[in-house]
């Protein structure tokens, strides 16, 4: 494990790798251990959910609750159901599975994160619009920062009209102000477009802002 530099309820380092393991038995009472910044140990609750698993963690010490659940093949998160110092916990890992000689299984759990549920800013400016004979190219001024200096912040910029998706375009920034471009096709009928912009940081806290314009032709 790495080292660790988080400090419950602080927001103000980038993600760093976290690590707990569950031990029990199918049907069973289950527990975990880990390590500082979590609780040194609790109670482990399979809740379910709809996709798969869910695991909802109580710290023995009294000091909240985790809940780390599966958002794709292998992939984890921590959700916003936490509690106590865990509410504002972010972040993606993954977990594996021993079947241990006692009966018991071990799981294996770890996670980048950070205690912050901030998303980036987001703002859509200086928008030009060059219309060529079959396709245009909308081009944009983004202006973005996380609230954690140090991450990066992603961005997908995307173009609809008439209720149809018509591109877009992705990348990451640092933070500031970025140029970014997207080649579409207007409909001849259309006068007004929209631009969507929305912003993640590494812990996946995201934010969309929406811009509507006309069309001059």
């Amino acid at each position: 494990m790495l080292p660790l530099t988080l400090a419950a309820g602080s927001a103000h380092a980038v993600p760093s790798q976290i690590a707990w393991a569950d031990t029990g038995v199918s049907g069973g009472p289950i527990t975990f251990t880990a390590a500082s910044p979590l609780c040194t140990s609790g109670t482990v609750r399979d809740v379910g959910g709809t996709i798969g698993i869910k695991m909802q963690h109580t710290c023995a010490d009294g000091s909240g609750t985790f809940e780390f659940e599966v958002i794709g093949t292998g992939h984890f998160h921590f959700s916003a159901a936490g509690t106590g110092r865990y509410a504002s916990l972010r972040g993606t890992g993954s977990c594996s599975l021993t079947q241990n000689q006692d009966g018991t299984v071990t799981r294996s759990c770890h996670a980048l994160a950070d205690f912050d549920n901030v998303a980036p800013s987001a703002r859509i400016t200086n928008v030009d619009v060059l219309i060529a004979n079959r396709f245009s190219r909308v081009a944009a001024t983004l202006e973005t920062s996380d609230n954690v200096q140090g991450n990066a912040v992603s961005y997908r910029l995307s173009v609809t009209a008439a209720g149809h998706a018509l591109g877009h375009a992705i990348g990451s920034t640092s933070g500031g102000s970025v140029a970014a471009s997207v080649r579409v096709k207007l409909p001849k009928h259309v006068r007004r477009f929209a631009l969507s912009l929305k912003v993640s940081d590494p812990l996946h806290n995201s934010r969309t802002v929406t811009r509507s314009l006309r069309v001059h032709r």
